[in-house]
């Protein structure tokens, strides 16, 4: 008891009834217990069933600035596979929902504030939030992609959506997946789980095998690796000095529109090859293609600088090279041809390789900048942070997002390996115009999605085509 009222040994202080410290042990205690016993009440009546605790996550700083620019791209990343057979829809639906119930954020909904925003986990949702069937009498490919322009709604109950679309004697994929929670890096690792979890349901008829990485999804792993001169010299924009306009026929805004052209697997496997002996990169093939072409589209004038952004995949900062859980860490690399491109492809190759060289060699690449967005996001109410987003948005235009080549036994669905496949960052809105590129075993699909007229249409179509074409002369006859 001397512990609850023992009295004071303040002999520097004069108070005629000093408070004791006796008391704030007490009120400390009995505070305390009863939080203790809430907790106690409240989880035993969750147990039975009689009440529910509502789940939330933090919103990191990575979803709150993909969100910010909501009014812009349609903060969904998409997938498109093609598969010479039928799929059984009770196990790829099984599949599906194996790989969201295992990840929180999932089957969450994002709900943004004036000051900030968290996720919602939800506890029940239903199978159409996540999986969907449909038939077709004639090709599932085309109704694959019209499905895939479809945006996944930050608050609806789940933020990944597979569209099985059945044809007569083939089947096709539409998979979309919240920007917010994931990149195309993330993307095509969830992709890849996708398919194990149809393989294990396949095989054993259970899912209880896959596992998937399910830690700290924040943005600010990127730093933990560096020391502090190195994050010190973050602390600066990496604006271009040159934004180069993509020439659209006209400003209105047009319907959602896929475009798409694929480079054959023949011809990316010379031009990889190729490239290699002079240190280029695929990705330094398909810049220098993208920067040829829209140097020379009309209207624009003739050695003009041409400025393009690449994105690079910010997880080779991270521990190990991998980030704990699903994230959204695309960083960008800001390109420039001062005087445009050279009048040979392969000069402007050399231009654009020296420089992705020298972005690689920097310890603390696509990371300029960042400290300052991270911090922005934190302290700013979203309100007034959506406004400069607008700003900053209507500043950008040319780039290029390339995930890589996917060997196509990594998306085998039981015996079915993909025929043909492609991959769409957001869906944007004039000015930004953003190709992107996935391969299957070399055979490179280049995709731009996007809220365009029939003429835009026609002028991207002529470019990819123009990009395919530019790797086509590289290699030359073989």
């Amino acid at each position: 008891w001397s512990f609850f009222w023992r009295q004071p040994r303040w002999p520097s202080v004069k108070s005629p009834r000093p408070l004791a410290p006796g008391i704030l042990n007490t009120f400390f205690i009995f505070s305390w217990l009863r939080s203790f016993f809430s907790f106690a009440i409240i989880s035993s009546l969750h147990s039975k069933g009689e009440i529910s605790i509502d789940r939330y996550l933090s919103a990191g700083v990575g979803e709150k600035a993909q969100f910010l620019v909501h009014k812009y791209n349609d903060n969904t990343i998409r997938f498109v596979l093609d598969y010479p057979g039928p799929i059984d829809p009770d196990l790829l639906c099984a599949a599906v929902r194996a790989l969201v119930e295992r990840l929180d954020v999932l089957h969450a909904s994002f709900l943004p504030g004036t000051l900030g925003a968290r996720w919602h986990v939800n506890k029940e949702y239903e199978e159409s939030n996540f999986f969907r069937l449909v038939e077709t009498p004639g090709d599932p490919g085309p109704v694959a992609q019209s499905l895939a322009l479809l945006p996944i709604d930050p608050g609806s109950k789940a933020q990944f959506l597979c569209t099985l679309v059945c044809g007569p004697e083939t089947s096709s994929l539409a998979v979309c997946i919240s920007h917010l929670c994931v990149d195309g890096g993330d993307g095509k690792y969830l992709l890849g789980k996708l398919a194990e979890a149809y393989r294990l349901l396949q095989a054993t008829g259970t899912a209880a095998g896959l596992e998937v990485k399910n830690g700290s999804r924040a943005a600010e792993q990127v730093y933990r690796e560096l020391n502090s001169k190195e994050f010190l010299s973050l602390w600066k924009l990496p604006l271009p000095s040159v934004n180069s306009p993509f020439p659209f026929p006209d400003d209105r805004p047009g319907l959602l529109r896929l475009t798409q052209t694929v480079i054959p697997a023949p011809v990316m496997a010379q031009a990889r090859q190729k490239a290699k002996l002079s240190g280029s990169t695929a990705n330094d093939l398909l810049l220098a293609a993208l920067c040829q072409v829209c140097g020379a589209l009309p209207g624009v004038a003739s050695a003009a600088p041409v400025s393009v952004t690449t994105m690079m995949d910010l997880r080779r900062h991270c521990r190990d090279g991998e980030s704990e859980g699903l994230c959204n860490m695309s960083g960008r690399i800001p390109l420039l041809l001062e005087h445009g491109p050279a009048p040979a492809f392969e000069d402007t190759l050399s231009q654009i390789t020296a420089q992705t060289r020298a972005a690689k060699a920097d310890p603390v690449a696509g990371l300029y900048g960042m400290p300052i967005l991270h911090g922005a996001v934190r302290a700013l109410p979203m309100g007034l942070l959506a406004l400069a987003a607008g700003r900053l948005y209507g500043s950008m235009s040319l780039g290029l997002t390339n995930l890589g080549s996917l060997p196509r036994s990594s998306l085998a669905l039981g015996e079915l390996l993909p025929t043909g496949g492609l991959f769409g960052g957001p869906l944007k809105k004039k000015p930004a115009m953003q190709v992107s590129a996935m391969s299957l075993d070399n055979a490179c699909s280049l995709t731009v999605v996007g809220q365009y007229t029939q003429e835009d249409t026609s002028l991207l179509q002529s470019v990819l085509d123009a990009m395919a074409e530019c790797l086509v002369s590289y290699v030359g006859p073989f």
